[in-house]
């Protein structure tokens, strides 16, 4: 099937996927607007009581592996269709899919407003190596489930991909998260730049060989803090568990992508720089129950901005066990990180070296061989 479709307006319809819709790989023949960006595979404006189903497991498959690669990638950044762009709905369902090798964004849902997506899959890699090798990695910009607007709840999916499981991103609010198996750049939170995001929570989720962990960015803004109008307030993250991440569990500063003074070589190659705007206000982050077991470098990043410290950062059974010691040492990474409002509590170990309200831990052997 060639890309292009292009719907607005559909309401009360529902969609039954039975079997798979293959989407063309050729870009010579692939749809494009007047100045040569390529169309979305499926693009859809302002629909309202919309569901996508099957009565098995209907795919959608987009034929990703002829879009991505590091050579494509130069030549032509991320002119790369998106698999499915909703903007602007109400009440829209999606279950029982599996969403394969999307050219570039998975599902991007805009401006939602009472969206639920269950039991819905994800799935681009180039091998089925259960790593994120040099060669996976390369189907850049796959995310998962990427969603702006309000009541938004996503539960007992699986994301296999190379970019952001699910990204919470700009003007977002009541969104909840659950039962989640994710392994690519983690679940997140941004890149947020000038907007308000609040009370937002994954719970009960599992990633397996995850590359990154838990992922809260925001993007470089050179201008003095606005207050709440750009701001990540009342987050939780509770019950989560990473097996071997390989990059960092725990993430929570600048955005680490291309056009952002956060280099994705960094803390690797020398000579790249990271750093942290204060434009944005941080305020109630709570982790909660948080087990990493294994990870293939220190626990994280932690970096803040000295204008504008975060306010009550929680970390609650935060454990890290077993962990490299490389490229910090074997505790976070903390930058700018003066003034913290941070506590932890309960049998987090180790204990953030920037936080300053400390309580006293009680973590035996016992309890790591039962966690």
């Amino acid at each position: 099937m060639i890309g292009g479709i292009y719907v607005v307006g559909l309401k009360n319809i529902t969609f039954q996927i039975e079997g798979t819709i293959r989407f063309d790989s050729n870009r010579n023949t692939w749809p494009t607007d007047a100045s040569g960006k390529v169309r979305e595979c499926i693009y859809m404006k302002d629909i309202e009581n919309v569901i996508f189903t099957s009565s098995g497991i209907g795919t959608i498959d987009g034929n990703g592996k002829e879009w991505w690669g590091a050579i494509k990638f130069l030549l032509f950044p991320k002119n790369r269709p998106r698999m499915i762009h909703i903007v602007g709905s109400k009440n829209v369902l999606m279950e029982n899919l599996l969403l394969k090798d999307s050219p570039c964004w998975t599902l991007y849902a805009e401006k939602s407003n009472g969206l639920l997506i269950r039991y819905t899959d994800v799935d681009a890699r180039w091998t089925d190596q259960h790593a994120h090798n040099l060669l996976d990695l390369q189907a850049f910009n796959t995310d998962g489930f990427d969603v702006t607007g309000t009541n938004v709840h996503i539960h007992d999916c699986n994301i296999w991909n190379q970019d952001d499981c699910i990204s919470v991103k700009d003007g977002s609010s009541n969104m909840l998260f659950e039962r989640i198996s994710c392994s690519g750049v983690g679940l997140v939170i941004g890149s947020i730049g000038s907007s308000r995001n609040h009370n937002i929570t994954f719970r009960d989720c599992v990633l397996p060989r995850t590359f990154k962990g838990i992922y809260l960015k925001t993007r470089w803004y050179d201008g003095p803090p606005i207050g709440d109008e750009a701001s990540i307030t009342d987050i939780l993250f509770e019950n989560i568990t990473m097996y071997s991440p390989q990059q960092f569990g725990i993430w929570i500063g600048p955005a680490q992508q291309v056009g952002n003074p956060c280099s994705l070589l960094w803390p690797y190659v020398p000579g790249q720089e990271c750093l942290m705007s204060g434009y944005q206000t941080w305020r109630n982050i709570t982790l909660r129950n948080i087990y990493i077991h294994n990870p293939v470098h220190g626990p994280g990043v932690l970096m803040g901005n000295t204008t504008n410290p975060m306010q009550n950062i929680v970390f609650e059974n935060v454990v890290v066990m077993n962990q490299g010691d490389t490229p910090f040492g074997d505790n976070y990474y903390c930058e700018g990180m003066e003034g913290i409002d941070g506590y932890v509590s309960g049998a987090t170990t180790p204990v953030p070296p920037c936080f300053p309200f400390k309580k006293p831990l009680n973590v035996d052997a016992q309890f790591l061989e039962i966690y």
